[in-house]
């Protein structure tokens, strides 16, 4: 008879779960990257802007067409400031998704050492049994060649 765990269905759960809850930071790490790759991208925008605005300045450009300029810088901004209310958010997220992760590992983890310990005993007590035989064995075949 081979070991048997009777809590095999639940640990199969637990590692579904903690394989979803993976699955889940991953995305979150995804999106928090994402949306810190698009500020970066705008920060280097806007610096390159000013600097493009300042030489525009001096080459002689329109009235009309440095308010353009302006009013579009101070809607990146405002984009700018959304957007790391969105990083916020997501870092909030992420942690969140940290923890989910965390605490369905450490379930898992319970269920696996239960386990291992179940069959480290089941192993124990099959060479035990062997071990029984053996000796009872021996002790048959001394009693017969005694008889």
């Amino acid at each position: 008879m081979s070991f048997r765990f009777a809590l095999a269905p639940l640990l199969r759960l637990r590692q579904s779960i903690e394989r979803q809850r993976t699955l889940k930071l991953q995305e979150a790490n995804l999106q928090v990257s994402r949306v810190q790759e698009t500020l970066a991208q705008l920060e280097r925008f806007l610096s390159d802007s000013a600097q493009s605005d300042s030489a525009a300045l001096t080459a002689g450009r329109t009235a009309a067409e440095l308010q353009f300029a302006c009013v579009f810088r101070e809607k990146l901004h405002h984009f700018r400031e959304e957007l790391q209310a969105d990083v916020r958010k997501l870092e909030l997220l992420r942690q969140q998704a940290v923890s989910a992760y965390h605490q369905a590992y450490r379930e898992r983890e319970v269920l696996e050492t239960l386990r291992a310990r179940q069959c480290r005993d089941y192993q124990q007590e099959q060479l035990r049994r062997q071990q029984q035989e053996l000796d009872a064995s021996y002790l048959l075949q001394r009693w017969h060649r005694r008889n």
